[in-house]
């Protein structure tokens, strides 16, 4: 078997420096745009990143639920940077209720973001990478879009939603060159769970008191799909807690 057949000349990974990355649902060396719903937390987040050495970020206030602002946010990015190398849908909010005791007006906010707005992000933002023949797309479900539980059939059948959207998307786009990565998260500690309606005790009863994750580890899940060579798709991260035996 000759050397190329064997595989033995591993390629380079992927460097991240001069590309250009945008993260809907944001509230380094790599330039980021960062949209979010809520203006006050991406000038934070700016401000926080401003320090790294080598990064330059663009802050764009945009709800995913609209196309006019979707548009413009990817507009925004092309017009400050001419480019776009990594898109990472982000944005999505959680809600756990039993479904006879659901809030309706609950269940449009949370599908209308985490499926309309996953959707109408991919719309736009996948069509630069598509131009350019590269690129990577990051979306992130959860570990609640491969085992349903009870209070969680609203997120659950979003997550379920976002995990097949991502999948049909790799099948339309990678032999275009553009590769699709899907981030699966089981616990992690943020202001997620107090939006989600998430108690103390649902939260202890699936950690049974293992060490949580942390938003920082999920970015590192990111960054080792993203730096992979071209050739090399890493397709679907689950991240759980060692500890965390369900979900």
């Amino acid at each position: 078997m000759t050397e190329q057949q064997g595989g033995s000349s591993a390629q380079t990974a992927e460097d991240l420096r001069g590309q250009v990355a945008l993260i809907t649902g944001a509230s380094s060396g790599m330039r980021v745009a960062l949209a979010a719903r809520r203006a006050e937390r991406l000038q934070e987040l700016a401000q926080r990143l401003a320090s790294a050495p080598g990064g330059e970020t663009l802050t764009i206030q945009c709800d995913v639920r609209d196309p006019d602002a979707v548009q413009r946010m990817v507009r925004a990015t092309l017009d400050r940077w001419g480019r776009l190398d990594v898109l990472v849908a982000n944005a999505g909010l959680g809600y756990r209720s039993p479904v006879v005791d659901g809030d309706i007006e609950r269940w449009k906010v949370l599908i209308d973001t985490n499926v309309y707005g996953l959707l109408l992000t991919l719309k736009y933002g996948v069509p630069p990478l598509l131009e350019r023949k590269r690129g990577h797309v990051i979306v992130t479900s959860s570990v609640a879009g491969r085992v349903a539980t009870a209070g969680g059939a609203a997120y659950c059948g979003t997550k379920f939603a976002a995990t097949a959207i991502a999948e049909s998307l790799r099948q339309e786009v990678g032999p275009q060159g553009v590769r699709v990565t899907t981030i699966e998260p089981g616990v992690v500690l943020s202001e997620f769970q107090a939006v989600a309606g998430y108690t103390p005790e649902i939260l202890a009863g699936m950690l049974k008191g293992a060490e949580p994750l942390v938003p920082a580890d999920i970015a590192r899940a990111v960054l080792f799909a993203i730096e992979q060579p071209a050739h090399y798709a890493v397709n679907e991260i689950v991240v759980r807690a060692t500890g965390q035996a369900y979900p």
